[in-house]
């Protein structure tokens, strides 16, 4: 391997661990990201960690602040309705554009990537694979083919972004009592609306679709009377909760 392309593959697998871990709670929200620390937890050295820093920081998964260095993003119900309605409005549009400006290929990774999650969502609720990282890369799969067809690459790109920032938030949804049937028939819509054509019923599926996360966080900070979601136990679910 050429020397010169090393610290940008270490960057790369860097961000990688780190959105992951970021993404799932492994790294809780709002504690500060020490170099010297991620380094030790990471095996990879300083130069690399601040590149994937940076890159992170850049799609707003870090924070970085001049004086303090880098930080989790702190997690809160007023950030989490920011991101859904930015969702709706970017996501659906996008979605449009896909419907408009379709192709075979973009109908046949719809279909693929449809029943590779159908495939992963019963052998997860039947305790089969609970990985919940293979389940969520099923999950995003789908929703990157739904608008795949759109001409915008950078809107894609935001929808990508957003998406990613969303999925922490999921993770506190995982006590609240989804069935097989209701995730896959979310989704089933979803495919069927978009493979048939039919814009405005696909617009306000996704739409509503894209609502859910926080109509239910909502729901528990109301039922449980605290500020959701609780930090100090923020940590990564075994299976237990399924994103939608």
């Amino acid at each position: 391997m050429d020397e010169s392309s090393k610290p940008k593959t270490e960057a790369v697998a860097a961000a990688e661990q780190l959105r992951r871990d970021i993404v799932s709670g492994a790294l809780a929200p709002d504690i500060r990201l020490k170099i010297k620390d991620l380094t030790g937890r990471y095996r990879i050295g300083a130069s690399p960690m601040r590149e994937a820093l940076a890159q992170l920081a850049a799609s707003g998964l870090v924070e970085h602040h001049e004086q303090k260095g880098f930080r989790v993003p702190p997690v809160s119900i007023g950030d989490l309705l920011d991101i859904t309605e930015s969702r709706k409005i970017i996501e659906v549009e996008a979605l449009r554009l896909a419907i408009r400006n379709p192709d075979t290929a973009w109908e046949d990774e719809i279909v693929a990537s449809y029943h590779l999650f159908e495939r992963q969502v019963n052998r997860f609720y039947d305790g089969e694979d609970v990985r919940l990282e293979v389940y969520e890369e099923r999950h995003h799969r789908f929703h990157r083919a739904l608008i795949a067809a759109c001409p915008l690459r950078m809107l894609k790109k935001f929808c990508d972004e957003l998406y990613i920032r969303k999925t922490r938030y999921r993770m506190y949804t995982r006590s609240y009592d989804f069935t097989k049937e209701n995730v896959l028939e979310e989704h089933r819509l979803l495919k069927e609306a978009v493979l048939s054509r039919q814009e405005d019923v696909a617009v306000g599926a996704m739409w509503s679709h894209l609502g859910i996360t926080a109509e239910i966080i909502q729901k528990l900070q109301t039922v449980e009377h605290r500020e959701v979601p609780p930090t100090a136990g923020w940590r990564k679910a075994q299976g237990g909760e399924v994103p939608l």
